[in-house]
């Protein structure tokens, strides 16, 4: 395949469709139809997506399968199981069933929780770790998490109502501050990502990096 199909059609592709939706956007509202029918392109493309991964999934654990691939296979061979029942019922019942719910709420919701529960240890650890006051840095985020788990306990907020509004304070003025900094960061960043991918200096949506991206610059 030549480089032209392999990467200018991609990118032209990427660049007319952003400049439709910016268009539609700031200039002309009139667009909002076309700008309606690419989106339900992209939802179907990404249920073509998942549907692909699904079967890349199946292929996958069915060589681990076969293979009896040492301490691997059994879990291969239940995922298997549970993805085949999880989508015969979903099919056929459909996903809002009484059936499909209750194995929904049976199996992973039920596994959900108990996972999430289990991360209260690391979390804990991690919490430890964190706030020892190394520097001064590491104190006054110590002091922080002092007040706010001072704050959520019950019994010392009722003793001491000045930890109520010291945490008020923190999560209106710092923390909004600091959330404004990163979201602002962030939304820049998304623009100059957008603009690079738009006139073709940033082609990692392809599957592969620029030379300059290789050379770290």
């Amino acid at each position: 395949m030549s480089i032209v199909m392999k990467k200018n059609v991609p990118i032209l592709i990427v660049a007319l469709t952003a400049l439709l939706f910016l268009l539609e956007f700031f200039v002309f509202p009139e667009l909002k139809d076309v700008i309606t029918m690419l989106q339900n392109w992209g939802i179907i493309l990404t249920a073509f997506t998942l549907g692909f991964g699904a079967v890349n999934m199946f292929m996958y654990h069915g060589k681990q399968v076969s293979r009896r691939t040492k301490n691997q296979w059994p879990f291969s061979l239940w995922l298997l199981i549970v993805l085949v029942i999880f989508t015969v019922t979903g099919v056929f019942m459909g996903a809002t069933s009484t059936q499909y719910s209750w194995l929904y709420n049976s199996s992973y919701f039920a596994l959900s929780a108990t996972v999430y529960s289990s991360l209260g240890f690391y979390m804990t650890s991690g919490i430890y770790r964190a706030l020892r006051a190394k520097n001064a840095e590491s104190a006054l985020l110590l002091v922080v998490g002092i007040i706010v788990l001072a704050r959520n306990a019950p019994a010392l907020a009722a003793s001491m109502p000045i930890l109520i509004q010291l945490d008020s304070w923190l999560s209106a003025v710092p923390t909004t501050s600091a959330q404004r900094g990163i979201m602002i960061g962030a939304a820049l960043g998304a623009l100059a990502l957008g603009i690079k991918t738009m006139i073709g200096k940033e082609t990692g949506f392809l599957g592969r990096l620029t030379e300059g991206e290789k050379g770290g610059s």
